[in-house]
């Protein structure tokens, strides 16, 4: 049967490219400049305490603000690999109704603060922000090498990652880190020495983006769940306190199949820690309808935590899913964190050990 194969899309990493929400600029920004707008991770940051500490909120604001994010939550949680100029026309209202209302929550000072914070999240690519740009008075010239820079790093990355040698993530991460510094220092020739104390001013004091644990949208529910296996029903409030991996699944998948052992040593080796795994069942085929022959593969492959079967696809459509198989990691607050989609070692990638590695840090927060 065809199968959907091994990306990896959108694990946040503050320092170098946050995807989910970008910098929506104007229609005519956007009529004038071919480029894709500049992410900007607004959504990502004030749902973090650590943002919200910096910023001062008051209870009443923070209250607001979450009423606000749980408002449009499915929303937010289905861009989640797109910013709002990649979304569709569903979404826009929706975007437009949180950015307005940050506008309202928000004093002057604090959206002041904000913007600088969102500044040193973008990192580098803020220059190319047709706002930005206006501010520092950047040339033609220099806009024209920043955004040729830009690109230059951005396709480097791109073949960083589809290079199959070259095996583990961590040191894909590394030539990123490296592409980064790289990019810093030819950037910093370009500009001025007034410009570069301008841009200094822009994004005020430092702040420690380490600190912050960005996530898209709370965790959805598991919707209209047939029957579950091996565990009495669960909810995700039930699940509060730990780390869950959802993992989406059928048992004649293959590709499916071959994420197994990497589910069961974590549950072997951390469930004593707080993690919980839960597989959600979402039949493709008819055969894969019957619960009898899920639980014989099952017993089979040695699968022993708990399964919903979600036969109805609610719980798959909830979580806005799109492949088999897709593995979702959602923090003690109940918050997605980190997604996959495919075969985590899919041609050698490695990316059971980075998946690994979030769970441990989700765990030791």
């Amino acid at each position: 049967m065809p199968r959907a194969y091994s990306v990896r899309i959108a694990v946040f990493w503050l320092s170098a490219a946050m995807g989910s929400v970008a910098y929506v600029a104007t229609a005519d920004e956007q009529a004038a400049s071919p480029r894709p707008a500049v992410i900007d991770p607004t959504i990502l940051l004030i749902r973090d305490e650590a943002v919200r500490a910096e910023l001062r909120c008051s209870d009443r604001q923070r209250q607001d603000l979450d009423a606000l994010l749980a408002k449009h939550n499915r929303v937010l949680l289905a861009i989640r690999d797109v910013g709002p100029t990649g979304a569709d026309d569903a979404a826009r209202p929706a975007l437009r109704d949180v950015r307005d209302q940050f506008a309202r929550i928000l004093s002057d000072a604090q959206r002041a603060r904000l913007q600088g914070i969102i500044l040193q999240a973008q990192g580098y690519d803020a220059l190319l922000r047709p706002d930005i740009a206006a501010k520092l008075k950047l040339t033609p010239q220099q806009q024209e090498k920043l955004t040729a820079l830009s690109e230059e790093v951005r396709s480097k990355a791109a073949e960083l990652f589809k290079s199959r040698d070259a095996g583990a993530a961590d040191a894909i991460e590394a030539e990123i880190q490296k592409l980064q510094t790289e990019r810093r220092d030819r950037i910093l020739a370009l500009l001025s020495q007034a410009q570069t104390k301008q841009y200094a001013a822009l994004l005020g004091e430092p702040f420690d983006l380490s600190r912050v644990r960005p996530s898209p949208a709370a965790a959805p529910q598991f919707d209209s769940i047939e029957a579950w296996i091996n565990s009495e029903p669960l909810t995700m409030e039930s699940l509060r306190g730990k780390v869950v991996v959802v993992h989406f699944f059928a048992f004649g998948c293959i590709n499916c199949i071959h994420n197994y052992p990497w589910y069961k040593q974590w549950y072997s080796d951390l469930s004593g820690q707080g993690l919980v795994i839960v597989g959600v069942h979402t039949p493709e085929t008819e055969a894969e309808n019957d619960n009898d022959s899920l639980r014989a593969s099952l017993e089979k492959t040695g699968l022993r935590f708990p399964v919903a079967v979600d036969k109805q696809k609610k719980t798959w459509e909830a979580w806005s899913n799109g492949i088999w198989p897709s593995v979702y990691i959602v923090d003690k607050q109940g918050r997605l964190r980190f997604w996959w989609y495919g075969e985590l070692d899919w041609q050698g990638a490695g990316n059971q050990h980075a998946a690994r590695r979030q769970i441990e840090q989700l765990l030791a927060e």
